[in-house]
């Protein structure tokens, strides 16, 4: 599935990575209450290491929590990704991120979750 709208092509790496960060934040500050924050920390390394193959540059993700990452600092290790690349891999990993929190909570969670998680990328 697709997060940002067709236009985002015009968007830097840095405006994506930073707006799929917040995203990512907004799934932990829902799933917190429920399942604790190390959850969402433990759920993104293992969307991250499934999705890797595809796309190596979220490797990132699995050597540290996503709340260690600032959008300026990864630059470096995104520096031959495309902006393309980077949103088609980033919508792969939240798409990741939505199965595991389905498997841990069934629908009880996640439909509200991630109409609101589209909502907000869609807003950039």
């Amino acid at each position: 599935m697709s997060y940002l709208p067709d236009n985002s092509s015009s968007i830097s790496r840095e405006q994506i990575t930073e707006a799929f960060l917040k995203a990512i934040s907004l799934i932990d500050k829902r799933v917190y209450p429920y399942l604790g924050r190390a959850t969402t920390r433990v759920l993104v390394q293992g969307a991250a290491k499934r999705v890797m193959d595809k796309h190596p540059f979220l490797g990132c993700l699995i050597k540290r929590p996503y709340t260690d990452i600032h959008p300026s600092a990864i630059q470096e290790e995104l520096s031959g990704v495309t902006p393309t690349e980077l949103v088609n891999g980033l919508n792969d990993l939240l798409d990741e991120c939505f199965a595991g929190l389905r498997e841990l909570t069934g629908d009880l969670i996640v439909p509200h979750l991630h109409e609101e998680v589209t909502q907000q990328l869609r807003q950039l």
